[in-house]
């Protein structure tokens, strides 16, 4: 008994269902922005939520499945190189939620479709094939994540251009997000002979790059400003949540390629991005 609750908790673990449940708050977030509260409230915005959360967790089993033997030398603690899950119980739970996903999206209202369709194929292609290259593989997890915005406004019926400077700014800290990944990967992938940003332009042109998108993601996410007539509260909370942050503490670690630093740093943008919910929720009064 003890052993299969074990065995059931690592397969939910490898799902990654916090993040998911995150992706699931963005969709309902892209219809906020689009439509107002009361889309929050929509059968149609909850269920683009759902579909969502089936293809990221999809794309996390995905991921380990294909990333089963480079784990063993750089991340054993994950649930397959530590043997919690085996890799054909990863390879039939993923095929699981692929099933889910297509079933889910078939039955969806016909807006959502084509993008759900997309992203479930780009998710499968990241992980299977384009993580492994110079940038695509980047390019491809930013628009996978900016997207969602786009699942939840579909939803709702309505795209804004306030909804669209949000999607660029997703966009943007996503893909320097992933830049600094392949830096703090760097070791393990190029003990492994994987081709990444990092391992390709090295380090230093790397976090360069990094620090020239976040630069880009700021500029972004001070787009609403001009925009309409905004509460000054969006611009405190971008300041505190956001802004100050990242340049204080974020940009400073990326100064040198010192390892322990740069996993600082990716720990930090991951906290960055949970608490830009705040301003970004102040914003569904530009509607």
């Amino acid at each position: 008994m003890r052993t299969t609750l074990r065995r059931l908790t690592a397969l939910i673990h490898i799902t990654r269902p916090q993040i998911a449940a995150q992706a699931a708050a963005y969709t309902f977030l892209g219809a906020y922005l689009s439509a107002g509260a009361g889309a929050i409230f929509s059968p149609a915005t909850a269920y683009a939520a759902l579909i969502v959360a089936i293809i990221v967790a999809f794309g996390f089993v995905i991921n380990d499945y294909a990333d089963a033997d480079l784990d063993r030398l750089t991340r054993p603690e994950r649930p397959i190189p530590a043997g919690a899950v085996s890799r054909p119980q990863a390879a039939a739970l993923a095929l699981v939620l692929a099933a889910l996903a297509l079933g889910s999206t078939l039955v969806a209202p016909p807006a959502l479709r084509p993008l759900a369709l997309l992203n479930l194929a780009l998710t499968a292609a990241y992980s299977l094939r384009l993580k492994r290259t110079v940038l695509i593989g980047n390019l491809t997890m930013a628009l996978l994540n900016g997207s969602i915005l786009l699942f939840g406004s579909l939803a709702a019926g309505r795209l804004t251009p306030l909804l669209w400077a949000v999607v660029a700014m997703s966009f943007l800290f996503t893909l320097a997000q992933e830049v600094l990944y392949t830096v703090d990967d760097l070791h393990g992938d190029a003990s492994a002979g994987i081709v990444t940003t990092a391992t390709c332009f090295g380090p230093g042109p790397s976090l360069h790059l990094f620090r020239s998108l976040m630069g880009l993601t700021l500029l972004c996410a001070a787009a609403p400003l001009w925009l309409a007539p905004l509460s000054p509260w969006y611009a405190v909370a971008l300041l505190v949540c956001v802004v100050i942050p990242v340049c204080s503490y974020i940009l400073p670690l990326t100064l040198r390629a010192e390892p322990a630093a740069i996993s600082r740093a990716c720990a930090a943008l991951k906290r960055v991005r949970l608490a830009s919910l705040v301003p970004l929720a102040l914003l569904g009064t530009l509607r």
